[in-house]
């Protein structure tokens, strides 16, 4: 329940900042709602066998932001070391083409993302499962709020999406924590 409550919290603050700071993109918010909640189910899994290793609240919410900074973190650099895939004036795909862009999401965003997520669940949560899910909410994180960041890497769009990518992960790991405490509390 926890995570469901931080993804629909994550997407609602997307889409808030989206709205003011880009431009409004609200038809997006149906099927958002399906994906976000799902995605938070993963989270929410990955979360519960972490929990353990985190410290104590309040730093708890800030420790979840840091694995997640943890699990994106290749990407995001492998992202800058690399040519733009995209012209962010037009929004078009560059002359390398489709191919090149389908290759930097797979390897630079979504392996990277499962391996690290794999390596943070077993660091933290010594089991098999931590580290599948901590695998899985990973791959979650990338696609859901991070799905940008192979797009805009070395463009000068990207200061403004990590800088969404911020706020959604902050606004998401604040709910989380908070929501699971006080379903753990009664």
């Amino acid at each position: 329940m926890a995570g469901v409550c931080a993804g629909v919290a994550g997407l609602s603050a997307f889409l808030v900042i989206h709205h003011f700071w880009i431009m409004p993109i609200w038809f997006i918010a149906p099927i958002g709602l399906v994906i976000a909640s799902l995605g938070g189910l993963a989270v929410g899994w990955s979360y519960a066998e972490i929990h353990a290793a985190l410290p104590p609240r309040p730093w708890t919410f800030l420790a979840v932001v840091a694995v997640i900074g943890v699990i994106l973190a290749p990407s995001i650099l492998l992202a800058q070391l690399r040519s733009p895939l995209i012209d962010t004036t037009t929004s078009t795909i560059l002359p390398q083409g489709t191919t090149r862009a389908i290759i930097h999401y797979v390897f630079e965003l979504i392996v990277t993302a499962i391996l690290m997520g794999a390596i943070v669940g077993w660091l933290l949560g010594h089991s098999r499962q931590a580290t599948i899910a901590t695998a899985v909410a990973g791959l979650v994180f990338a696609l859901g709020p991070g799905h940008n960041i192979p797009a805009l890497g070395n463009t000068p769009a990207v200061g403004k999406g990590l800088l969404l990518l911020l706020a959604i992960t902050l606004v998401s790991a604040f709910v989380l924590v908070e929501v699971s405490a006080r379903l753990l509390n009664g």
